[in-house]
């Protein structure tokens, strides 16, 4: 109780303090502070007082509510107990019935199905009958149906019942391929097999028949004479009659391998059955192609390819007209104008060309120069199939037979041979080094050497014949050899350079910087091309999956997959940036710039060893310009200005436009620090020698690059500077080196508020921009011509 009164006392007193301080003056506040402490315990007691009245009667008021949510859940609990006791006694009676009914429900599910069942058992049974029933063979059994007997009886005016109904029946199959009942399925099967098979053969025969009427195919020598008008019309009409009915005598396509004699047309990659009329008109040309292409005919030779593909053209250009005027507006009749015929003919006779490619590949791997001949005839046959035949994009070829693994691993590694063979071959000939188009030398601004014009004909070609295969990942394998030949040609240009080291203003070495040069331009419009951005996107997706599940296989429980999510997600960010080229083509830009370099170095150092003399003139005792007659370059710059006039325009005459004006700027930037520095910072200038120097400059030195741009002082900047700060006038010069000296040398403070101008902007003022003020007053210190 004491330590409580104590710690109150306490308060009381920090209170106090805290608003009456040390001032005695302020013990006026304590009557403020006293009734301040009686109001806010006369408020403290009415609330006290009005919560110890409403208190009890708010707690009564929660206990009776509390009271009656207990009765209420009592009433609750014992209505569930009755409801659970009277739905338990309604359950235990009712569990015989239940069971009762459902095994009732049961059978009447099992009996609906077997009913289901043999409805589709008697459609089958119907649809076979009608077709039986068509073909006037009623009471001929089934195992009688192949024979000559049945053959007979069958009617040409029957026919079309007999197909409908067969259409129908392979609606019956399609309605129920995802049957469980196998039995059904099987039973459906053989039935339309049954009647497809007799059916086929029947209009087989009589289409046949008619085919060779209209001399199809048309193939032969000489060509017979054609029926007359009326036979022609009535041909045409069976045509149509015939065409029409083995459109509709189709297989399902859960059906189509049970044809065995359509499989030879499953060759190509995604493609669909052909239609059975199509695939009877090409059975006599796939005969002629198999006498005539395959066995020991002289026809039949791994060297030759051409000729069974361009005998493949000529009946694709043979039969077109047929195929459009005739077969096509069938199609259309037949609702089928999403097929174009002539397409589908193509793509049959390419099924053809595969199998005989397929045969064939097996042995040609043996042999180098085969393989290679048979792939460019392929190439060929196929840009041709596309361009000049009409065939469309998306239909597949027989490429995918050379691109299968074995086949393509050996195709790569012939097309870098015979690659390699060949640059051998360019780098050797006598004319490798000289312009291709060197007997048009006007119109041959590129200069461009004949083996580098070669090596990217080389690979222009290279890139003709894989962009047409059908994978990315074939094109990037092809894009990767690419690569790897044009490093190769780096290297050998590297070697061929360090060869003319000795020598690097003779034509060899120009001629390898215009390679250069020229190799890196055509790489930049390539990596702007569609098909080498795709290239990219495709190569930067791969390395991102690959790193993906590289890291996925390497995920420990520790670790988190959102980390690894994310960092996949930033990769693909990442895909369209850069091209396929840019690691080639900055090896190539490095080349070139080493390669200038060089040019430059060695041209500079020529022209300045011819700079001595000029460097040792008496510039700080020239003559007045007064006691000249005319103005005159200094004897000592000649020689230098012919040194530079040389060789200028020998490399204007051996280099690229582009690559000679990288070469003269840097030239000029060399020459104006070497005059700089060497000239003007080592000597002393009275007025006469800076006349001199200002009018060998501009007179001189300046003109010789005039020839290459329309003001060839911008080039010479700290020369003109320095030219206009030594010819400046003495007053005009003394008040400039003044302004100079106190900025940069006093020690006083200087007053900003002054409105003497700025360094820098008195040397705008007489001229000066690239000279920074220090470097202005100590060309100002070089003169000797200050008044006295």
């Amino acid at each position: 109780m004491e330590e409580d009164t104590a710690n109150l006392r306490d308060e009381v007193c920090c209170l106090i303090d805290g608003q009456i301080g040390e001032d005695v003056k302020t013990l006026s506040k304590v009557q403020e502070l006293l009734q301040g402490a009686l109001d806010e315990k006369k408020i403290l007691e009415q609330q006290l007082t009005a919560v110890s009245t409403e208190t009890p009667t708010r707690i009564q008021g929660a206990l009776q509510g509390a009271e009656r949510a207990m009765q209420q859940m009592e009433s609750l609990t014992t209505s569930n107990k009755q409801s659970r006791r009277a739905t338990n006694s309604h359950l235990n009676r009712a569990e015989p019935m239940v069971q009762e009914l459902r095994q009732m429900t049961e059978k009447v599910q099992e009996l609906e199905r077997c009913m289901e069942y043999m409805k589709w058992l008697a459609l089958v049974e119907e649809l076979s009958s009608e077709i039986q029933g068509s073909l006037l063979v009623n009471s001929a059994p089934f195992k009688l149906f192949h024979s000559s007997e049945v053959q007979k009886g069958i009617s040409l005016g029957a026919m079309p019942s007999a197909v409908a109904h067969f259409a129908k029946l392979a609606q019956v199959s399609e309605a129920v391929r995802g049957s469980a009942c196998s039995n059904l399925l099987a039973f459906v099967t053989s039935t339309i097999l049954f009647w497809y098979k007799i059916l086929k053969e029947k209009l087989s025969s009589e289409f046949d028949e008619v085919l060779k009427a209209l001399n199809w195919p048309f193939v032969h020598s000489a060509v017979p004479m054609p029926p007359p008008p009326a036979q022609q019309i009535e041909l045409k009409n069976r045509v149509e009659t015939l065409f029409g009915q083995l459109v509709k005598l189709q297989l399902p396509d859960t059906l189509v391998s049970e044809d065995f004699s359509t499989q030879e047309y499953s060759r190509l990659p995604g493609s669909r059955p052909l239609l059975l009329p199509l695939h009877l008109m090409l059975q006599p040309l796939r005969k002629r192609f198999r006498y005539h292409f395959h066995g020991k005919k002289q026809t039949n030779g791994l060297d030759k390819p051409e000729w069974y593909l361009t005998q493949v053209l000529n009946w694709i250009r043979d039969h077109s007209d047929f195929l459009d005027n005739t077969i096509q507006p069938i199609l259309e009749a037949e609702h089928l104008s999403h097929i174009n015929a002539k397409v589908e003919f193509t793509r049959g006779l390419l099924n053809i060309v595969a199998a005989k490619l397929e045969h064939d590949i097996p042995e040609l791997l043996f042999d180098e120069q085969l393989l290679s001949h048979t792939i460019d005839e392929h190439l060929l046959f196929n840009r041709e199939l596309r361009n000049n035949y009409s065939y469309p994009a998306g239909q597949p070829d027989c490429l995918h037979v050379l691109t299968g693994k074995e086949c393509f691993e050996r195709w790569l590694v012939v097309e870098k041979k015979f690659a390699v063979e060949k640059i051998d071959s360019l780098l050797a000939a006598q004319t490798a080094w000289f312009p291709q188009y060197r007997d048009l030398e006007e119109t041959d601004d590129l200069k461009v050497p004949e083996c580098v014009e070669s090596f990217m004909t080389l690979m222009l070609v290279i890139t003709e014949r894989y962009r047409v295969l059908p994978s990315p990942t074939h094109h990037l394998r092809f894009l990767e050899l690419q690569l790897d030949l044009l490093d190769d040609f780096r290297v050998r240009l590297l070697q061929v350079m360090k060869l003319e080291s000795t020598d690097p203003l003779a034509g060899r070495h120009s001629a390898i910087l215009n390679g250069a040069n020229y190799i890196i331009d055509i790489l930049k419009e390539w990596s702007e091309q569609v098909f080498f951005l795709q290239l990219q996107y495709y190569s930067k997706e791969q390395e991102t999956m690959e790193s993906f599940n590289s890291a996925l296989e390497t995920l420990t429980a520790s670790q988190d997959i959102s980390k690894i999510s994310q960092g996949f997600r930033d990769g693909q960010l990442d895909v369209l940036e850069g091209t396929v080229f840019d690691e080639i083509l900055h090896l190539y830009d490095l080349l070139r710039i080493d390669m200038t370099a060089t040019l430059q170095r060695t041209a500079v150092s020529d022209i300045k060893s011819r700079a001595r003399p000029y460097r040792k003139d008496k510039w700080f005792a020239m003559p007045s310009p007064k006691d000249y007659i005319a103005p005159a370059l200094s004897a000592s710059l000649c020689e230098l200005l012919q040194t530079l006039k040389e060789r200028l325009q020998q490399l204007r005459h051996q280099l690229c436009p582009s690559v000679f004006n990288t070469l003269w700027m840097g030239i000029a930037e060399e020459l104006n620090k070497f005059i700089y520095e060497e000239v003007i910072l080592g000597n002393q200038f009275n007025e006469g020698g800076s006349v001199q120097l200002q009018y060998d400059m501009t007179k001189g030195l300046f003109p010789q690059f005039g020839d290459y741009t329309q003001r060839p002082e911008n080039y010479f900047k700290e020369l003109k500077e320095s030219c206009i700060l030594l010819t400046l006038k003495p007053g005009s010069a003394i008040l400039l080196r003044d302004l100079l000296y106190q900025t940069l040398h006093a020690k006083q403070t200087i007053d900003h508020n002054t409105k003497d101008p700025s360094p820098d902007a008195a040397l705008r003022d007489v001229g000066v921009y690239r000279l920074s003020p220090k470097a202005a007053e100590l060309v100002l210190n070089l003169r000797t011509d200050w008044p006295k």
